[in-house]
């Protein structure tokens, strides 16, 4: 147990908050993580992720139940209309699902025993506690005599409370309600394009398309949109064949101010969403529509996995400007999708998470000083964003357009900007 232990809020419950609230427990603090949605929503805001190289090391250095959590994607293939294997990268990557993962880190973090993680951790002394709570609105985080008071709404009771941290961590997603109360005019726009997500069942797919896909990484694109599908664990984490599920996700364009983004974006009781439609409010005659429109466009393995997807949700594509990474002289931080939300094709925001759950283990051991970690968390975030929308351009639009290209000046600018700094300052 450290000497002075911290009282730790965090707003959020998602894998960044899990990430940062393992982290300082280890370290000896009190962890509290207060997330608004209640268990059933939350799941249905879940989806297949990449695995990256941050995420492996996170897992591997923290984990202490083992749990497989991933399955193997043996390279990347790209298919034409004919299902014929245009091109492959022979890049291997770990896929895993955001569900899975969830599970594992609760089970390290406040010992939740699931289908998917049935064994917890076994309590060190020296941790701090963990709690974590479900319904916790946050309404309001100010800073007073040096200490972070955060008061927010019980979503069940309508009852009020207060807290009063040593450390506050803004992990409230892309969406983060903090962000907006106090860095309110930062940008954000609607990038023109929208990605239908959808998993399915492996026993319930065709051996022909099985082998089609053979746990690759499989790409098929179009003027004006793609779609990628990956296999990951099962709904219960399962990662051995046949019980395992394929996940795709579908980029359409779709004009911002067209009668289709209005409709698409418009759940089953009449309400627009701005981000994220999740599981259960799509309209069934907007997803019929999908669906017609990937039997006639999509090759025939692609198309299958459409037709046997019974729950789809919805994203829309936006960019925004990065957040100040720190406020209240250092005690309020802000971490993963609250500081930069990148397009998915790079699939790094769970990357991001695990980067700044390790920098923040850096910065509280005085390894790094507070400017060396907003430093680096802003180096990550700025090269990203830019390489996440340059990957967006030539998928959706095409290298000769003037859209790839000015991405492309501005993605090499910044690799520039950022080679001088590390050479200057290292």
């Amino acid at each position: 147990m450290t000497d002075n232990p911290l009282n730790v809020v965090i707003v959020g419950g998602s894998l960044t908050a899990l990430f940062h609230g393992i982290v300082l427990r280890r370290l000896g603090h009190n962890v509290r993580i207060l997330e608004r949605n209640p268990p059933s929503q939350q799941m249905s805001l879940g989806a297949g992720i990449a695995a990256m190289e941050h995420v492996q090391a996170f897992i591997e250095k923290y984990d202490e139940t083992k749990t497989p959590y991933s399955v193997t994607s043996p390279n990347v293939q790209f298919l034409d209309q004919a299902v014929k294997i245009k091109s492959t990268w022979n890049v291997s990557v770990a896929m895993t699902s955001w569900k899975t993962l969830y599970y594992i880190m609760r089970a390290n973090f406040d010992g939740l025993i699931s289908d998917i993680c049935a064994k917890a951790p076994k309590l060190a002394e020296q941790w701090g506690s963990a709690i974590y709570e479900h319904g916790k609105e946050v309404t309001e985080v100010e800073y007073k005599d040096g200490l972070v008071i955060v008061k927010y709404r019980d979503t069940g009771t309508e009852s009020h409370g207060t807290v009063h941290a040593d450390l506050v961590l803004a992990a409230d997603g892309a969406s983060s309600k903090v962000r907006q109360a106090l860095q309110p005019n930062l940008k954000h726009s609607y990038a023109g394009y929208v990605a239908w997500r959808g998993t399915a069942p492996e026993s319930e797919v065709s051996e022909k398309t099985k082998a089609t896909f053979a746990c690759k990484t499989t790409f098929f694109a179009y003027k004006g949109g793609y779609i990628v599908l990956y296999t990951i664990p099962g709904e219960d984490g399962n990662t051995s064949p046949g019980h395992r599920q394929l996940n795709w996700v579908w980029y359409n364009a779709c004009v911002e101010t067209s009668q289709e983004y209005v409709e698409v974006m418009t759940d089953i009781d009449g309400h627009r969403h701005r981000t994220t439609l999740p599981i259960g409010k799509v309209d069934p005659k907007n997803w019929d529509k999908q669906k017609a429109l990937a039997l006639k466009i999509l090759p025939e393995p692609f198309a299958e996995m459409v037709q046997k997807t019974t729950k789809p949700f919805i994203s829309a594509i936006n960019d925004r400007e990065i957040a100040k990474p720190s406020m209240f002289d250092g005690k309020l931080l802000f971490v993963g999708d609250s500081i930069a939300t990148f397009r998915p094709h790079v699939a790094s925001s769970t990357n991001q998470a695990a980067l700044n759950a390790k920098l923040l283990e850096q910065l509280m051991k005085g390894e790094i000083k507070p400017s060396e970690w907003e430093a680096k968390v802003l180096a990550f975030a700025n090269f990203t964003a830019v390489r996440s929308e340059l990957w967006g351009a030539y998928y959706m639009s095409g290298v000769p357009t003037l859209i790839f290209v000015s991405t492309f000046l501005r993605y090499w600018r910044t690799v520039a900007v950022q080679a001088i700094w590390r050479r200057l300052y290292g």
